[in-house]
């Protein structure tokens, strides 16, 4: 739900402001960066061992890296069917841990806990369109990406409930390597190849205004939903 209503909030400043939207996209990494600073990393390091965190992110982000070497290099676009494909899988590996997490935590009957999960998702939904936008891959493919995402979750929260408390060091390295993915994507390739397209104060004024959103929106979660 919270990656169809980011999907669908995207698709209307396409609509109203088209030539916009490659601005839009840094303030996206921006808001991705907000996500990783203010609620990732101080959750992971609150409920997971550190030094297995950091493992995780060192594993997420070199494999990462490797396979972007290895892969055809498009230096004069900032926005690629590789970069497309990157977010997804960060994402995806996002979802397994937010979903398992979810499954096996005490919180998953309260409906506060689901709805700042569907809110959660409305920034990760932002940033997959505008990425499909600005790569120019059909948007029909957004349907099938959330509907994959959404099977994920559903599976991931199953095996939560079945596990619980057991497979805890799999999970802290799962968790810390889709951190790594994540961090590997907002800066490597959102934020790191549209440095080449703006101007660096522009550049970083549209990160700053992405990161606050995400300081603001993290705010109100916590003030409703906890």
């Amino acid at each position: 739900m919270g990656l169809s209503a980011g999907g669908l909030l995207t698709r209307f400043i396409n609509h109203v402001l088209p030539k916009k939207l490659p601005y839009a996209y840094v303030i996206c990494g921006g808001i991705l960066a907000g996500i990783i600073i203010f609620d990732l990393i101080p959750h992971s390091i609150k409920n997971f061992d550190f030094k297995g965190i950091f493992l995780g992110v060192f594993l997420g982000y070199t494999i990462m890296l490797f396979i972007s070497h290895f892969l055809p290099h498009e230096d004069d676009k900032n926005v690629s069917e590789k970069t497309v494909a990157f977010l997804i899988i960060a994402i995806f590996f996002h979802h397994i841990i937010m979903g398992f997490s979810y499954g096996a935590t005490e919180l998953s009957h309260n409906p506060s806990f689901l709805t700042a999960i569907i809110f959660h998702q409305i920034p990760e939904g932002i940033a997959i369109m505008i990425t499909l936008l600005i790569a120019r891959v059909k948007t029909l493919s957004f349907i099938y990406i959330i509907t994959i995402l959404s099977i994920v979750f559903g599976i991931s929260a199953l095996l939560g409930q079945t596990f619980k408390d057991s497979g805890r060091g799999v999970d802290t390295l799962l968790t810390g390597g889709a951190l790594g993915t994540l961090i590997f994507v907002t800066f490597n390739e959102i934020i790191g190849k549209s440095k080449n397209h703006f101007g660096w104060i522009s550049l970083l004024l549209m990160i700053a205004f992405g990161v606050t959103v995400i300081i603001i929106y993290h705010s109100f979660l916590v003030s409703n939903f906890t």
